[in-house]
């Protein structure tokens, strides 16, 4: 967890000072019990595992591996299971195996080119900072995570626990970069592998990891609400971003969607498929894919994320009073639905 907080200069520090910040105010019936506090700022620094890793000399390994143990924690095994699938680094086979990984050709090409894309994560910092500075205000009383980058040899793009965001940045290298040509790579996953995917997918995964899915009634309806209040709550945390990177969506793709809101209901109620639990339907309709075949070849995939999220928003919108936490919070997905009023 990285939680800084800012010292203000003194010239601002006195304005506050005179407004009455963090002191007693009053309210609009002229109490003067009401209080405000300055919010505190959460800094972000990205620790980079792949640098500390590939610059291990290899001919001292066992020597290493205590220090990356400590420096790097739940990551270590995160990385050592999940991810490259290593194995337990108390293993006596684990050192040779790490050596393997250090030393394979390809894992130094695709190193090196994370070096050259990311010399350094400078806008990362700064912008991760701004959406837990976010995400803390809304939710204070839940914790900040460790955010740590690494190479996954093209395996992982996002992995998290409940206290840490693992990066792999060898999974942002462009669009167009010739290591996912040769890995044939579908062009629909390839879209979404570009640096201004990694803050929204941060806090897409986050999401998920903070409010996970709980709901008994495995149905289409719960499925597409779940997931549209995960886009809702990257969202609010990403307020500038663009709804292509929301979503992960091509332009055309967004107008499809906004054109095609009332078909995409209609179909959905007159096959009475909302309350369906068809497991090969859910997938269709909320899993990655080149589009979603129950609609058009022309639709996204996940188009009924989009649908679940406008009636999220129309939800959200219908009752002011409900916070984001009390949202993330509700499973209640049929209430959330009739009470939203959703019109398309």
């Amino acid at each position: 967890m990285f939680r800084i907080n800012f010292s203000l200069p003194s010239i601002v520090l006195f304005i506050f000072i005179l407004h009455g910040c963090s002191c007693n105010r009053k309210d609009k019936s002229g109490n003067t019990d009401v209080k405000t506090e300055t919010k505190k700022p959460i800094t972000i620094k990205v620790d980079r595992f792949e640098q500390d890793l590939f610059s291990i000399n290899v001919d001292s390994i066992p020597n290493y591996i205590p220090q990356l143990k400590n420096k790097y924690g739940e990551f270590f095994d995160l990385f050592n299971f999940k991810i490259v699938n290593l194995g337990s680094s108390d293993d006596k086979r684990y050192p040779e195996a790490l050596k393997r990984f250090i030393t394979d050709y390809y894992m130094n090409l695709n190193y090196r080119k994370v070096m050259e894309v990311y010399p350094n994560l400078n806008g990362l910092n700064n912008d991760l900072s701004k959406a837990f500075t976010l995400f803390h205000e809304k939710f204070p009383d839940r914790k900040i995570p460790r955010i740590i980058t690494c190479i996954s040899g093209w395996n992982q793009s996002i992995v998290t626990t409940d206290s840490v965001i693992g990066i792999a940045l060898d999974k942002y290298l462009g669009r167009k970069s010739e290591y996912y040509q040769k890995l044939q790579l579908d062009k629909y996953l390839c879209y979404s592998m570009q640096r201004e995917y990694i803050l929204p997918d941060c806090m897409r995964d986050w999401g998920y990891t903070e409010f996970e899915f709980k709901d008994s009634a495995n149905s289409i309806l719960n499925n597409m609400l779940y997931e549209a209040k995960i886009i809702y709550f990257t969202k609010k945390m990403l307020p500038e971003a663009n709804d292509t990177l929301i979503f992960g969506y091509t332009p055309n793709q967004l107008k499809w969607c906004k054109n095609n809101t009332k078909e995409m209901w209609i179909y959905l109620v007159e096959h009475k498929l909302l309350f369906s639990t068809q497991y090969l339907l859910i997938r269709k309709l909320v899993y990655p894919a080149p589009f979603t075949s129950i609609f058009s070849k022309e639709s996204p995939g996940r188009a009924a994320v989009w649908l679940g999220y406008q009636i999220i928003e129309a939800y959200m919108e219908a009752n002011k009073d409900v916070t984001l936490p009390q949202l993330m919070k509700d499973s209640d997905f049929q209430k959330i639905l009739q009470r939203s009023n959703f019109k398309p």
